[in-house]
């Protein structure tokens, strides 16, 4: 598995950081920052403020609406990234995602992993390097 490789493919498509987390198995384990363009804000923004009847950058206006777009919007970017990197490097992909801040919404953090192993479980590799 080409590592270097795989961080770079990672960082031409729409990851900000890609940093390696030290982990004694096979995995290539990777944090990796998920920025979300003006575009995706606004039409974040514009679906929350037709869909809530919430006050406009309110707290349940956030939770309910505004964050879950935005998780959405990057889960499925993060998704469609990593089945082209399993495609490109015939190598197997998994990722979990972390919530985004209310305070600073203008990335999702992900944790991802890789490996030439099929039968590679996230959350056994998440539970060993302690996250």
């Amino acid at each position: 598995m080409d590592k270097n490789a795989i961080k770079q493919y990672l960082l031409d498509s729409e990851f900000s950081e890609v940093e390696e987390i030290e982990y004694s198995g096979e995995a290539l384990v990777l944090r990796a920052f998920y920025d979300f363009d003006e575009d995706e804000i606004k039409a974040a923004k514009a679906y929350s403020s037709d869909e809530s009847d919430y006050e406009a950058e309110s707290k349940e206006w956030f939770d309910e609406f505004f964050l879950p777009y935005l998780s959405d919007i990057a889960v499925d970017n993060v998704g469609q990234i990593l089945e082209e990197v399993m495609e490109n490097f015939e190598i197997q992909a998994q990722f979990v995602s972390y919530e985004i801040d209310m305070n600073n919404y203008g990335f999702n953090e992900f944790i991802l992993a890789f490996s030439n192993n099929e039968d590679m479980d996230i959350e056994e590799v998440l539970e060993e390097i302690g996250l």
